[in-house]
């Protein structure tokens, strides 16, 4: 695995620390409580670790998307069911480790998600200007195309957001226009690139 950066995002210090140090014989981990506390100095790539407690992760992965970063996460908890794997990696994380366990063991969990954080990395960039792009839209502009993404035609936006076709016309316009796409599908293709499900609350 080319990522020699590590970010270990948990409240429980003693915790965070535990799983810092048996990273460090990896690279250089860095043990915070909340990702705030990163504050602008990420790295170019890194590997984020949240503990599955107490919404830290669901937080954790809000956080990242509101500001477009685009790095790997790995949710860790202790016997974790294998329900909860589908779950978080069906809302966009790379693997879930079972944490506390052995070095080698840490090392495979790695090792066994080495390219998709190498394809992330790379289209690291393409999803920034993705990200970017998006957020030039207005608030309405925004309600359009989510509607968009969810498969509404532009009668039923019209009819759910109590504006004329006209006007939906109008704004899916200006969709285009701002995401530099050539139609309605490229435009959804960016939206569903950059939004995932919400992850479910753990059961602790």
């Amino acid at each position: 695995m080319s990522v020699s950066n590590f970010i270990v995002v948990d409240s429980d210090s003693g915790r965070a620390n535990g799983l810092s140090r048996a990273l460090s014989a990896l690279g250089y981990a860095f043990p915070v409580t909340r990702l705030e506390e990163v504050g602008e100095a990420w790295p170019d790539e890194c590997a984020i670790f949240v503990a599955d407690h107490e919404g830290q992760l669901a937080r954790a992965i809000e956080f990242i998307r509101e500001r477009g970063i685009f790095y790997p996460i790995i949710p860790f908890s202790p016997s974790p069911t294998a329900q909860r794997v589908v779950e978080t990696v069906r809302c966009g994380v790379m693997t879930y480790l079972d944490w506390p366990c052995d070095q080698a063991q840490l090392e495979s969990t790695l090792s066994s998600i080495g390219d998709s954080c190498d394809i992330l990395f790379k289209e690291g960039i393409r999803r920034e200007q993705a990200f970017e792009l998006i957020r030039t839209l207005t608030e309405r502009e925004s309600e359009v195309l989510n509607r968009l993404a969810s498969g509404a035609s532009s009668k039923m936006i019209s009819s759910e957001l109590g504006i004329s076709s006209r006007t939906v016309e109008v704004h899916r316009t200006k969709i285009l226009s701002k995401l530099k796409v050539r139609n309605a599908i490229g435009a959804v293709r960016l939206a569903l690139e950059l939004k995932l499900p919400e992850v479910p609350p753990a059961y602790h």
